[in-house]
């Protein structure tokens, strides 16, 4: 399974743990002044932390504000602020990097779980302190390379082209941000040793966990060793065998990935080691801290963190309930008309989400009561939220689309745009697989019910505004009225607007919607960094020419190669995220689609929607656990009996989309 989790067991920060034996009076008083110590060094740094992120985020609503009043002045009067881009690149890249000591404090990292029910307290209290060590490293080397780059750049007087702005007192800023996080995670490495050294062995480990152990310390203490002793002899293997270099980088991330490192870090490290051995320790780290630094100026970089601030306040606005009302009047006169509003509703709220997850956990708790008041038999009722769930990550804006895109150096608004026929394919096909479950099994749902006039006009009426602003923010990107920066700020001030004219904007709520987008920002974005270092390694080795010299030498017919890599994508898909997948695989599956000859929207698409089927293909699909999760008397086989349909609906839509490349090609190619 798959997670954004923090990293290590609850209260492993605070110092709570279990102990061995019963301490005596003076035991217990020690271990209670820690706790307390503890607990107060992590009210302090959480406050800190969080006080920095909110300016941040503060500070790029603010930045959205900009932006959308450029482009009122432009579309309006005809003018606009000059090189406005330049200044909102550095506030952008700056206000990100801010979020990163709140991340580090709050321990959110992508993790895979997979095997945390075969691992013991002990050995998983002692894998989170290697865990810890590593994202310690990571934020050691982007401080220290970036510190270093800014002393470059402040020497050369490197500055923007148009207003010749300083590029060092950013960079400066970034750096002080990656050395705040090292200063949190070293703690938690403090804080992750002390739990682990007074965890008790309790519930053995598998033998699995100790062999997957064994062979990641094996294979790192060796390559380590050879480093040290002959760093000459290193090099040359890794110069003269790229291929054998690459296998042994994937062999030591999937290790690490199955005993539970932070995916982020993981990549990261494995990265900079494999660069090391061509370009030299210095320069591979200050590759890694350079290629960090450079992506945050990127142009659309402030785009995921607008569309989280978009999704943030339009759940707190109550979007979601307006949705629902607005299916359920529209679809309710038709025989499982709840199952139907509940696919649409999902499709539109992921819209504005942009998250699989959060969309199936949204509607979980809203459509699940419903359906089981009205009778609709629990298999249909469960896989419909599950399915229409996954929804969330393929309508556009979405934030898969978004990793995809900064990865791969697509257009993000020319993906959010290929994405639109396939998601309306989607939610057809869905539509398709319930029509047969009702059709086929009667007792599945109850008769029809018709709302009056007055309920659809009431429901449109409170579901106007969230139309609306979808339609402006697609709609602009797409005529080419809005840059998709300029789309995400839209979307952003839209959002807030929606839910400070509704009244539902107060401190608790706005220090909410702080807290999830730093988080996820902080999350994601220390993702891409491993990955842009993994894939660098990836592509100095030459290893994806070898593999696309390989392919092309067993002669396969293309559409086979691309069959074999959607079925390798849906097993990856039932056991990791989309973003875990992405990280993992892109380096070494992009430079193939593109020896295929595919073009990379059509990929990008593909892609998302094979991984999302995996969040409810069983046994290991996340959406199947995070219903059974909210309502624990319904069976996890009978969730999975649900979605078999839904399944095959999606396999399906693969079919039609592999068999014709216009869905997702073809509105792209009319885009102003």
């Amino acid at each position: 399974m798959h997670r954004a989790a923090p990293n290590g067991p609850p209260g492993a920060f605070s110092g709570r743990s279990g102990h061995l034996g019963r301490p005596g009076a003076e035991g217990r008083r020690q271990m209670q002044t820690e706790t307390l110590q503890a607990n107060g060094a992590e009210r302090w740094i959480r406050t800190i932390t969080s006080t920095i992120a909110v300016v941040s985020i503060t500070g790029i609503l603010l930045g959205a504000g900009v932006v959308v009043v450029d482009v009122l002045g432009r579309w309006l009067y005809g003018t606009s602020v000059f090189a406005l881009n330049e200044i909102m690149s550095l506030v952008f890249a700056v206000a990100v990097a801010a979020t990163f000591p709140a991340g580090a404090a709050n321990r959110v990292n992508l993790k895979i779980d997979l095997l945390a029910p075969l691992t013991g307290p002990r050995m998983t209290a002692w894998l989170n302190v290697v865990g810890s060590a590593l994202l310690l490293t990571f934020f050691i080397m982007l401080a220290f390379s970036i510190w270093g780059l800014a002393d470059r750049y402040a020497d050369q007087g490197r500055a923007t082209a148009l207003l010749e702005l300083s590029l060092a007192p950013a960079y400066y800023a970034i750096s002080l941000s990656m050395a705040a996080s090292a200063i949190v995670q070293a703690l938690h490495v403090l804080s992750d040793i002390r739990t682990a050294l007074r965890t008790p062995a309790g519930q053995g480990t598998s033998l699995i966990v100790y062999l997957l152990a064994a062979a990641l310390a094996a294979l790192s203490l060796g390559i380590l060793f050879w480093i040290l002793t002959d760093m000459g002899s290193f090099t040359t293997f890794v110069l003269l065998n790229p291929g054998t270099t690459v296998l042994v980088g994937f062999a030591l991330l999937w290790l690490g990935v199955f005993l539970q490192f932070p995916l982020g870090s993981v990549t990261a490290v494995i990265g900079v080691i494999g660069a090391l051995a061509v370009l030299g320790p210095d320069a591979a780290v200050n590759t890694f801290g350079g290629d960090s630094a450079d992506f945050l100026r990127n142009d659309q970089v402030a785009t995921l963190p607008l569309f989280l601030i978009m999704g943030a306040f339009s759940v707190a606005a109550g979007v979601s309930h307006d949705l629902f009302r607005l299916g359920h009047v529209m679809l309710g006169s038709f025989r499982g008309g709840l199952a139907y509003a509940t696919i649409a509703a999902c499709a539109g709220f992921g819209a504005v989400s942009g998250n699989s997850i959060v969309t199936s956990a949204t509607f979980g708790r809203m459509a699940l009561p419903e359906m089981k008041k009205l009778g609709y038999a629990p298999t249909l009722s469960t896989a419909t939220v599950a399915a229409g769930g996954t929804l969330g990550a393929l309508v556009p804006p979405s934030g898969v689309i978004i990793l995809f895109a900064l990865l791969t150096e697509e257009s993000i608004g020319a993906l959010f745009v290929a994405a639109m026929l396939p998601a309306v394919l989607a939610i057809f096909l869905y539509f398709g697989a319930v029509f047969a479950v009702v059709t086929f099994s009667k007792e599945a749902a109850p008769q029809a019910q018709r709302a009056t006039l007055a309920e659809i006009r009431d429901a449109f009426i409170s579901a106007g505004p969230v139309v609306a602003m979808f339609v402006v923010v697609i709609g602009g990107l797409y005529s080419g009225i809005f840059t998709v920066t300029e789309s995400a700020a839209v979307g952003a001030i839209s959002a807030f607007a929606l839910a400070v004219l509704r009244g539902r904007l107060n401190r608790a709520t706005l220090l909410r919607v702080f807290s999830e987008t730093t988080t996820t920002v902080a999350m994601i974005y220390a993702l891409i960094f491993g990955g842009l270092m993994f894939a660098f390694f990836v592509n100095l080795s030459g290893a994806p020419g070898l593999v696309a010299a390989w392919i092309s030498g067993i002669d396969a017919r293309p559409i086979l190669i691309l069959a074999l890599l959607v079925v390798v994508y849906l097993l990856l898909g039932s056991v990791m995220d989309s973003f875990g997948v992405m990280i993992i695989t892109l380096p070494v599956v992009t430079p193939i689609i593109l020896d295929l000859g595919y073009d990379m929207l059509f990929w990008g698409v593909l892609m998302l929607v094979v991984v999302e089927i995996g969040m409810i293909t069983p046994p290991f699909g996340m959406n199947l656990f995070i219903i059974k999760n909210i309502d624990p008397k319904i069976s996890l086989t009978t969730v999975m009996r649900g979605v078999l349909p839904f399944i095959v609906a999606d396999l399906f839509k693969i079919i039609l989309i592999i068999a014709f490349p216009a869905l997702s090609l073809w509105l792209p190619s009319t885009m102003n």
